[in-house]
């Protein structure tokens, strides 16, 4: 009884995702798109990429004393301490 159960779950969940995904693709990839794209559209787009790119080198720049010690942590490495030498750079 309890098995039967779990298994039209699991039908209900597969058919609702196929539904939206089948939703979903038909949404994002119409047959035909009757759209304008100005000038300023491809200035915006480049804005978004340039930030993006920036924002993530921040983020590295930001974070990088951890991402290496989490690097140094997963291939068995003991990490080494920062020096004031290298703080100052």
């Amino acid at each position: 009884m309890q098995v039967e159960m779990i298994k039209l779950y699991l039908m209900k969940k597969i058919i609702n995702s196929a539904i939206f995904a089948g939703m979903a693709t038909a949404v994002v990839f119409p047959p035909q798109a009757f759209a304008y794209l100005d000038p300023g559209t491809g200035s915006y787009v480049i804005q978004i990429v340039a930030a993006v790119f920036f924002g993530g080198i921040f983020v590295v720049k930001t974070f990088w004393s951890r991402i290496t010690m989490f690097i140094n942590s997963l291939l068995g490495g003991k990490g080494k301490k920062h020096s004031e030498d290298s703080k100052r750079k």
